[in-house]
């Protein structure tokens, strides 16, 4: 049967489509790849207001009634929120800049978050709530976008000291602004956009919908008057021609703003081969496309005549990815100075000392500009080798608190995934696969394992064309393999691990780094499922395999080493165990460093036995010793907080029951909001402290 070809998914709807299915069951949210966006982003800087074309007399051109209106519904905000709505590039977030300007000179706070992506979006709400005074469980909170994050936000607003503005920009998708668990969307008003009597919600949006936004005040921004949008080209070049000659170019931009905009800065700018309003108007019959691709490509020319062609190609390259906060350094370095001057001077990008940000529409156009593979290509290899700059062996690497360049690129390699994967040959499909397996281990370093589930379940949907067995291939299903022990599925691990480790060995042999790397997680899942002698032999066949091909200094060997130390513990060997983490710590410390979070795992292995053995104040000063020694870690990530699990278990065994108690619900406050009720490790620190208060002292238990 002749079936038509899928449409392709964007990454957002494919998990949309799967959560459904069995396959994606672990999840329960439906924020799904919204939860990763907030793991590779959490503190994006929030967005600057964007430049604001104005007339002489301060207001923005054909828009000074809808401006006196929003301004007259800020000072009675209780009847908003406001929803400024029209196709891009006419000039929302213009509109709202020119309000934010006003309320600041009411001496308003002013907050201007950006609802692009959704890891900025809640990483921008979470800075509103620290400036409010918010506590570090509401901050964390709002940053992943738990269930109730937005009242959380909202309980700070109504209390909040002075009246406010809170601008949310760029909320093409509704559905972004909804509390978590709403079945209505933003209609219900329980979400991000409320009405308020401490101040207003503007959002701008691509949903002319009215009937979506509920009961917010809707605004419909659009084409300005052949009048307005003369005297706006007239603004950025006024020794461009006369206001006839204006109104002709303005009539043959439609009145777009964006396209105006563009035309204008470039007529005014020192570039301009057509330096009048006519010849700019003629200069449009020679281009096609929508009326931003042709002001965008006049600009290129012009700036390619000017001595600037490389500013093209840049331009190309650069729509591959998100459109904010590209790094300047994943741009190719010749000439980049140059051009990026050029593509600021003629209004086609923002820029600051590290980054360029395009408007959405300029990425749209360009990206429908690249012709064959080649741009996409270099796109993904610039991604690629940037992601194999950060090490995540590292241990200022080691936690998303320290990670500003994995949140800055992990919004790119997204988009590649979306865009991309389609585009280029298999062997820069592979690079791109890499890259996910690379990010995922970062993910998986840092504890975020939903995170790690979510990309490598898109990855794996959006390269079929490499086959199961290629080895990028497989590095992703081994990352994925590994997320899903740690979330608490270990017999499903198990058979996934098991698949990657026999194709492995028959593709690439036992001697192989990666065939070693799964032989060493295959005897790790038999310790998650309890098997203790069958782990210890495991590890004892992956010791004598990896001491012969890797040497006995490799990170491989040392960290089975310490796993079979810890299989041996597990069955009652408590001394054997202590004499092998106390031969495997030194030379972790010699290969990786005092501070390696692998060389800390050690020593929380001797902490560990240490209280087996009931030394229960030297063991307590062990594990105060790990928690200082932790402190790059976040709060909330799962070694700090199975620290503490273990530190309030010392306690408790010496009798100091109130100290106990209040770590444990501490524990299990922190591991319910980020593993979830369900998990195993938020079960057992719920079981010890119902034990505690029973009376009886339950037994610290983990994994190595």
């Amino acid at each position: 049967m002749n079936r038509e070809e899928p449409t392709p998914l964007t990454l957002a709807e494919l998990y949309r489509r799967a959560h459904a299915t069995d396959e994606f069951a672990p999840f329960d949210t439906e924020r799904g790849l919204d939860d990763l966006r907030t793991w590779i982003d959490r503190q994006v800087d929030i967005v600057e207001e964007p430049a604001v074309v104005r007339g002489p007399q301060g207001g923005l051109r054909g828009r000074r009634d809808l401006l006196e209106t929003l301004v007259a519904l800020a000072r009675r905000p209780e009847d908003g929120p406001a929803v400024l709505m029209g196709q891009g590039g006419t000039g929302k977030s213009s509109l709202a800049a020119a309000l934010a300007e006003q309320a600041r000179g009411w001496d308003r706070q002013v907050w201007w978050i950006s609802a692009a992506d959704q890891a900025g979006f809640f990483a921008d709400l979470a800075e509103v709530a620290r400036d409010l005074g918010g506590s570090h469980t509401d901050h964390e909170s709002i940053t992943k976008g738990t269930a109730d994050a937005s009242d959380r936000l909202w309980r700070l607003l109504e209390n909040a000291p002075q009246e406010w503005l809170l601008v949310i920009d760029n909320a093409d998708d509704p559905w972004m602004l909804a509390a978590a668990d709403s079945p209505a969307g933003v209609q219900d008003s329980r979400g991000w956009a409320r009405a308020s009597r401490r101040g207003l919600v503007v959002v701008t949006s691509r949903e002319t919908d009215p009937r979506v936004w509920g009961a917010a005040r809707c605004f419909v921004v659009g084409r300005l008057s052949t009048t307005d949008a003369a005297l706006v080209l007239r603004d950025l070049a006024p020794d461009a021609g006369d206001e006839t000659q204006a109104q002709d170019l303005a009539r043959r931009l439609d009145g777009l703003p964006l396209a105006l905009t563009l035309a204008g800065t470039y007529l005014g700018s020192e570039t301009a081969q057509w330096p009048t309003f006519a010849s700019y108007a003629h200069a449009l019959d020679d281009v096609t496309g929508t009326m931003v691709a042709r002001t965008t490509e006049i600009s290129l020319d012009g700036l390619a005549r000017h001595g600037l062609p490389q500013a093209r190609t840049l331009l190309r390259l650069a729509s591959c990815y998100a459109s904010t906060s590209i790094p300047t350094r994943i741009l190719p370095a010749t000439g980049l100075a140059e051009a990026l001057d050029g593509l600021r001077d003629v209004g086609l990008i923002e820029r600051s000392s590290t980054a360029i940000t395009l408007h959405p529409v300029v990425t749209a156009t360009n990206r429908a500009h690249i012709e064959g593979s080649e741009v996409w290509h270099t796109a993904v290899e610039r991604l690629a080798a940037a992601l194999k700059e950060l090490r995540i062996d590292q241990p200022d690497h080691w936690t998303p608190d320290r990670w500003p360049h994995y949140r800055q690129l992990g919004q790119h390699l997204l988009a590649l995934l979306d865009d991309a994967a389609g585009q280029v040959d298999t062997e820069h499909l592979a690079l791109l696969m890499d890259a996910v397996a690379h990010m995922a281990g970062a993910f998986n370093c840092s504890g975020a394992g939903k995170a790690t589930e979510i990309l490598c379940r898109a990855a794996l949907a959006r390269c079929p064309a490499l086959g199961e067995e290629h080895p990028a291939v497989l590095s992703v299903r081994h990352n994925l393999a590994w997320a899903v022990a740690y979330g608490g599925k270990p017999a499903q691990a198990e058979a996934m691990f098991g698949e990657v480790f026999g194709i492995r060995l028959r593709v690439l042999g036992e001697s192989h780094p990666a065939t070693l790397e799964s032989r060493h997680e295959f005897a790790w899942i038999a310790t998650c499922l309890g098997r203790w002698a069958e782990a210890e032999q495991r590890y004892r066949d992956t010791l004598s395999d990896s001491l012969r091909h890797l040497g006995p200094d490799a990170r491989a060997t040392l960290t089975t080493r310490h796993e079979l130390a810890h299989a041996i513990a597990r069955q009652g060997r408590l001394d054997e165990a202590r004499t092998a983490f106390e031969n495997v710590l030194p030379d972790r410390r010699r290969v990786l460093g005092e501070d390696h979070p692998q060389t800390l795992q050690t020593e929380h292995e001797l902490a560990w036995i240490t209280a087996r053995q009931g030394r229960w104040a030297e063991a307590e000063a062990m594990y105060r010793r790990l928690l200082d020694l932790r402190r790059a870690l976040e709060t909330d990530h799962p070694q700090t907080l199975l620290t503490l699990h273990e530190l309030a278990w010392t306690i408790a065994r010496q009798s100091r029951w109130a100290e106990a108690e209040a770590l444990y619900r501490r524990v299990v406050e922190r591991r319910s909001r980020t593993l979830g009720d369900d998990h195993p490790d938020t079960e057992a620190s719920r079981q010890a402290l119902n034990e505690l208060l029973r009376g009886r002292i339950a037994d610290a238990d983990h994994l190595a």
